[in-house]
Formats: C-alpha cells, structure tokens, sequence
C-alpha cells in the first residue's frame, strides 16, 4: 500500500511538473506573439523582425479576391515601415495554443480595433535558441 502511494504521489508531481513547464511555454509564446503584433501596431520594422524567422511569409485571404496574397518576410516588414499595413493598437483574442514537440507551435488568434475590420489569425511559430519566432501568419479579413 505505501508503495502504491509513493507511486502515485510520483505520478502526481511529475504531471504538475510538466503542466507549470507547459504554462511557462504559453506565456513565452503569447508574450513573442504579443511583441510581433505590437510592432505590427507600431510600425516598428526593427522590433518586428526580432519576432521573425528568416523565412517569415504572409499569406492574407480577402473574400474579394479568388487567391490568397502571399508576402515574404522582406516584403511585409516594407509594409509595415512604410505604414501600408499596421499602424493602429489591435485587441488580441487567444482561442487557441498548441504546442508540437518542444520547438514548433500553432496559435489561433482574433485580432479587432475599432472601425477597422476584424483579423482572424492563424500562426505558426518556432523555437530556435530558447526565443519563439513567428514563420508563418496566415490571416483572414472577417467583414
């Protein structure tokens, strides 16, 4: 019986163990995925692209048109600096984080700001020297 229990009491720690390690993880990728849409936000090429990896892309869906448009990492930080796309505080709704392995992740956020249209975003992320990187931000415009 008491080796049953020290058993269980094992099991039971080693699970909050890697539940509080989990937690850490999520926070690390919200925070990385809060300073690249804050950048975004404030048209801060140079903070942006330390929330990128190198082979960084874009794809946008817009209902009006009948193929996504797809934007390299070079391309969307142009953008950005010359405020073509960001430029106004967006609300971040988490729905969604998944994490595969210890090193890649999948995020699932709606983005709003008053009087502009709401952002459906669908993110990949990886980890590379202890740092979460966005590689791919796949958005949808909702009307």
């Amino acid at each position: 019986m008491k080796k049953l229990i020290l058993i269980l009491t094992i099991a039971l720690l080693a699970s909050k163990l890697t539940n509080a390690q989990n937690n850490d993880e999520i926070e690390s990728i919200k925070t990385s995925l809060l300073a690249y849409i804050s950048a975004g936000d404030k048209n801060d090429g140079q903070a942006l692209k330390k929330q990128l990896h190198n082979d960084f892309r874009v794809a946008l869906y817009d209902a009006n048109k009948k193929t996504p448009t797809i934007l390299d990492r070079n391309t969307y930080v142009s953008f950005i600096e010359k405020k073509k796309f960001g430029g106004y505080t967006r609300t971040a709704k988490f729905h969604n984080i998944q994490t595969i392995e210890k090193n890649m992740s999948t995020v699932n956020v709606t983005l709003t700001s008053p009087g502009k249209p709401t952002l459906k975003n669908f993110y990949s992320l990886v980890k590379q020297n202890d740092n979460w990187l966005v590689l791919q931000d796949y958005v949808t415009l909702i009307k």
